[in-house]
């Protein structure tokens, strides 16, 4: 449990919306088969699925900006620290590495659960 606080400290404060991200994905993801399941309306579905498909883009987008940010923190510590310092320069490389891993893990699967859906759309069956 404390290696995963850890990474989640190291990854900084986006790592907050992408695991919103990701929860909002497979919620939606286990809806629509529930929905689609019990019969319920295709239209409904397809509504599930255009919202996935905006948060399934937008995961790696805050990956991206994670990177920006952990970069832009190891730009300011190189400038600031000594050239000896590695920590300073590992910490800001750290973040820019863990957020877009993070956000990539939620895109990857959720893009997968979106095709899965569209198949069972597609075919009527859950």
């Amino acid at each position: 449990m404390e290696s995963i606080l850890n990474y989640l400290q190291t990854g900084g404060y986006l790592m907050i919306p992408i695991i919103i991200v990701a929860f909002m994905i497979w919620h939606r993801y286990f809806l629509s088969l529930a929905a689609l399941k019990h019969g319920c309306a295709t239209q409904l579905v397809s509504h599930e699925i255009r919202f996935m498909a905006a948060l399934v883009a937008a995961a790696p987008l805050l990956g991206l900006l994670g990177t920006v940010i952990g970069m832009m923190d190891t730009f300011h510590a190189t400038a600031t620290a000594s050239a000896t310092d590695a920590s300073a320069l590992a910490s800001g490389i750290g973040k820019a590495l863990i957020t877009t891993q993070a956000g990539l893990a939620a895109a990857i699967p959720g893009s997968l659960a979106m095709a899965h859906l569209r198949h069972c759309l597609k075919n009527n069956h859950a």
